[in-house]
């Protein structure tokens, strides 16, 4: 069963202006998640992506400038209207809850999903997996990131390293008035196995690190993000 309200909802439309400002600019996203989503992504030209919890663009202004045919959504209006900004009109979007079913999405539509930090807000995977297969084209992929286990149990500090928790933090390095995020910590079982269960085929599992370009920006951090990982891209196929 899909969650009734989406946990971070609250949070990431106080988040929104300052994220798409800021985020880019921040050695989490600009120089470890995002490098490392778009090394996944190198031939998208006419290919038709759907990118789940686009947040305010990022990925889809990439895709769209890549010569992909995008459609995006996210849980957060303010965030799509700054994906409508950033994209320029080369993008379809929406609002809507990648906990919930989709009815917008036709079958079979897709060539590719990509999915950029957003799955993690999802309890359940089994409504946002089963989306992606019925909207794949046999044979797609599904490309995404997810806070990587091992750092999310090292920063959320859960009581059990087993098992699908709700936790939070509070998110500081943006500016203005501290925002606390609620968030679900899972460990990789709980990431792979609902994959396999759904209907895909694992095809790589990316550790994502820093690019050589944080350690002339923030050399600290560089050494820090070479040592705990952050965030964890999988690439898997339609079944």
């Amino acid at each position: 069963m899909s969650e009734e309200k989406p946990i971070a909802l609250r949070a990431y439309e106080a988040l929104a202006d300052r994220y798409s400002a800021l985020a880019e600019s921040k050695a989490e996203n600009g120089y470890i998640e995002h490098p490392a989503m778009r090394s996944q992504l190198t031939d998208v030209a006419g290919l038709s992506v759907l990118d789940a919890g686009c947040g305010p663009g990022f990925l889809g202004a990439y895709l769209a400038e890549k010569g992909a045919k995008v459609t995006g959504f996210d849980i957060s209006p303010r965030m799509i209207e700054l994906a409508g900004k950033r994209t320029a009109g080369a993008a379809r979007l929406f609002v809507a809850d990648l906990a919930k079913e989709i009815p917008a999405l036709g079958a079979e539509e897709f060539d590719l999903v990509t999915s950029s930090l957003a799955i993690d807000y999802v309890k359940d995977w089994t409504v946002p997996l089963n989306t992606f297969r019925r909207v794949l084209k046999p044979g797609g992929k599904l490309v995404f990131s997810v806070q990587h286990p091992l750092g999310a149990y090292l920063w959320y500090k859960p009581a059990s390293a087993f098992g699908v928790q709700l936790v939070e933090a509070q998110w500081r390095g943006f500016g203005g008035e501290p925002v606390t995020v609620p968030d679900y910590y899972r460990p990789f079982e709980e990431m792979i196995n609902p994959l396999v269960s759904a209907g895909f085929v694992v095809e790589k599992i990316l550790d994502a690190k820093p690019v050589p370009a944080l350690m002339e920006k923030d050399p600290e951090l560089f050494a820090k993000y070479s040592r705990t990982p952050t965030f964890m891209i999988v690439v898997a196929k339609r079944g």
